[in-house]
């Protein structure tokens, strides 16, 4: 009798010490899956949270139209929370598949594609979409809004901003529809050639877009309403896109907007990029398109 039921107690004991630890594993699973998936679940409730302006990235060829165009590269960066500008020359020399060209030679003669392809066959990378159109044209765009002030000493040397009444107070008040004449009266001044005149045209588009940030959520629309006085290749998803961009940048806390400046060595009375200021307009237009190598450009 005593011995059945030692037997009986024994058996218990080895099924226990034989359950135990699985149902233990079994707990510790279940628990491991739980907070995987709350982690996704929070994963997912983070993703849907975060504006889709937040994670795209733009960059645009901008032409200023008129006898002597003009041209910005500007880098809308959502997840970055950045905004930069690099204004080109438009004697800036260019690859061509018959040797070289310049900017401004290149788009009065085939427009602002042929001119954002060749930019493309020069530093490697090509911009997401190029839009053009002339100065009034961007100042309309950019509406009515209150002007900015401007330190002209930032970018002009003293015996430029005397001429343009900024000796004595360098800071400019600068309305949208004023930028043509200022920029006109900078070029040709004292100090102030090709570059440094696309300098200036780089940190004036910088101080609208840092000064006006409630402007920006507006911008794509606008772009919409003057499709007839425009030329783009910004197709209605692409505007669409931009807009969500711009809405997200406008209100992002750590919105930084600036300039870059393109290094440039004169060439035969045109204007080359240094190894240096290549090096500047790749990074502005990093993860852009990358050049395709093909019997035509290779020439």
């Amino acid at each position: 009798m005593h011995r059945r039921r030692g037997l009986f107690f024994q058996s218990l004991l080895l099924t226990l010490l034989l359950i135990l630890p699985m149902a233990g594993a079994v707990v510790y699973l279940a628990g491991q899956r739980s907070e995987r998936q709350a982690a996704q679940a929070a994963a997912g409730q983070s993703t849907l949270a975060e504006p889709a302006g937040a994670r795209n990235t733009h960059r645009l060829l901008l032409a200023v139209q008129g006898e002597a165009p003009a041209f910005l590269l500007l880098r809308l960066d959502g997840p970055a929370q950045q905004i930069r500008f690099c204004a080109l020359p438009g004697e800036l020399t260019l690859q061509a598949p018959a040797g070289t060209t310049t900017l401004a030679a290149c788009y009065l003669s085939a427009g602002p594609a042929r001119a954002a392809e060749l930019l493309m066959n020069t530093v490697g990378i090509a911009p997401d979409a190029y839009l053009a159109a002339t100065a009034d044209g961007f100042a309309d765009l950019w509406g009515g809004g209150s002007g900015v002030r401007f330190d002209t000493s930032s970018v002009l040397p003293e015996e430029a901003r005397g001429p343009l009444g900024y000796g004595d107070d360098p800071v400019a008040q600068l309305e949208a529809g004023g930028v043509p004449d200022f920029l006109a009266g900078a070029a040709g001044q004292p100090g102030v050639d090709p570059p440094a005149l696309a300098r200036v045209r780089g940190a004036v588009w910088a101080a609208f877009f840092r000064q006006g940030r409630e402007v920006l959520p507006g911008l794509a629309e606008a772009v919409r309403g003057a499709s007839a006085r425009l030329l783009t290749d910004l197709t209605a998803q692409d505007l669409y896109r931009l807009e969500e961009t711009l809405t997200w940048l406008s209100g992002a806390s750590g919105l930084t907007v600036d300039y870059e400046t393109a290094d440039l060595q004169s060439a035969a009375g045109s204007w080359q990029l240094t190894e240096t200021g290549m090096q500047t307009v790749q990074t502005l237009l990093a993860g852009g398109r990358p050049a395709e190598t093909t019997p035509e450009t290779a020439r």
